[in-house]
């Protein structure tokens, strides 16, 4: 529960570090569309090598809630709001990480009585890769099987998280075959695998080491928004060796924008998706247009959650509304001020450009 709680503090956010206010959208003053034809819809077709078929997924809007929570007092809450709010907007939603279910059966309940609650939730699995790696491969289709089939999962994510096992006091930092894993897993399940950092990106020599393994999407999640290795830092005691060793490593990443900027330079068989500091249907709109399929928001659903002043549930999925809301209706102004009817025309149509900032 203390992650939840330093992901709220200031603190730990690298805001300041993301880079998205050196792009700017570029104004179109006759844009030729009314406001109304406006269409943020972006359902989409699977094809990957990990569905058996092609299937339309789900979900009606290019942005989604990035996996906070799982396993702990408190999280339950948390969960059946996003799902709530996934149901009532058709919005994927990524839950927290399923690692307890892998050796206490009896944890899948909290999924299994969220989904008889919220039984149109679109919900995406999760796994750190450090535990994928753990499950010898005879037994990974009946192990994650059953992480997808209490869930009914509609997607599956694999976070890797180097710098937050490194330095987190009970984590796993084994990643040793790693690829291999994922490649498997890819083969062991019937839907879609999308592999996701946690807020740290991907280099151009690492997403080029991901063509071929069948995955639908890599999440490049870099710097810009809650940094895990400055919550890892916060838990140990102020100037304790752990604390110190954490602080040497309090800006390490690459910027979701350095992530999406590098992959640009590659042929990907897979789809991009971008997360890191997004706060705004703005911000939103600065991705797709500089090439994510889907962006990722965490921290601001969270914030909608725990920080009114009342956590009753119907307070809570009117908080949750109104910020999905906001993020629709600013992701729609940006589309209309760039002369864009569809968050398709955004993508292809790349309206940005440098921010000119001035000379010293």
């Amino acid at each position: 529960m203390d992650h939840l709680r330093w992901s709220l503090d200031e603190r730990v956010q690298t805001s300041s570090l993301s880079d998205l206010d050196q792009i700017e959208l570029v104004h179109e003053a006759l844009p030729e569309i009314n406001f109304d034809e406006i269409s943020l819809n972006s359902s989409v077709s699977s094809s990957s090598s990990s569905v058996s078929s092609r299937q339309q997924l789900p979900w009606q809007v290019p942005f989604f809630v990035s996996s906070m929570t799982a396993g702990h007092e408190g999280s339950a809450q948390i969960n059946e709001a996003l799902a709530g709010l996934s149901e009532r907007h058709h919005i994927l939603v990524g839950v927290g990480s399923q690692r307890k279910e892998l050796g206490n059966l009896q944890a899948s309940q909290e999924w299994r009585s969220l989904r008889k609650k919220f039984p149109g939730a679109i919900l995406a699995g999760n796994l750190g890769l450090s535990q994928l790696i753990q499950i010898p491969e005879a037994k990974l289709q009946d192990q994650l099987g059953r992480l997808i089939e209490c869930l009914n999962a509609q997607v599956f994510f694999v976070h890797t998280n180097p710098l937050q096992e490194v330095l987190q006091q009970e984590g796993t930092p084994q990643f040793r075959g790693g690829l291999r894993a994922i490649e498997n897993l890819v083969k062991a399940i019937k839907i879609p695998v999308v592999l996701k950092e946690v807020g740290c990106g991907f280099s151009l020599e690492t997403l080029k080491k991901l063509n071929g393994l069948g995955l639908y999407a890599v999440d490049l999640s870099g710097k810009g928004g809650t940094h895990w290795g400055r919550i890892e830092g916060a838990r140990f005691e102020p100037n304790s060796p752990g604390y110190r060793v954490a602080q040497t490593f309090d800006n390490w990443g690459m910027t979701t924008l350095e992530s999406l900027l590098a992959v640009q330079g590659i042929t990907c068989d897979y789809k991009i998706w971008a997360s890191g500091g997004i706060r705004t249907g703005l911000d939103i709109a600065k991705m797709i247009t500089l090439g994510a399929d889907m962006v990722g928001i965490a921290q601001p659903w969270l914030k909608a959650i725990c920080g009114g002043p009342s956590q009753q549930p119907e307070d809570v999925a009117l908080r949750l509304d109104q910020l999905f809301a906001r993020l629709s209706m600013e992701l729609k102004i940006s589309l209309f001020c760039t002369g864009c009817a569809s968050v398709a025309e955004l993508s292809r149509k790349k309206v940005w450009k440098w921010r000119k900032f001035p000379a010293n």
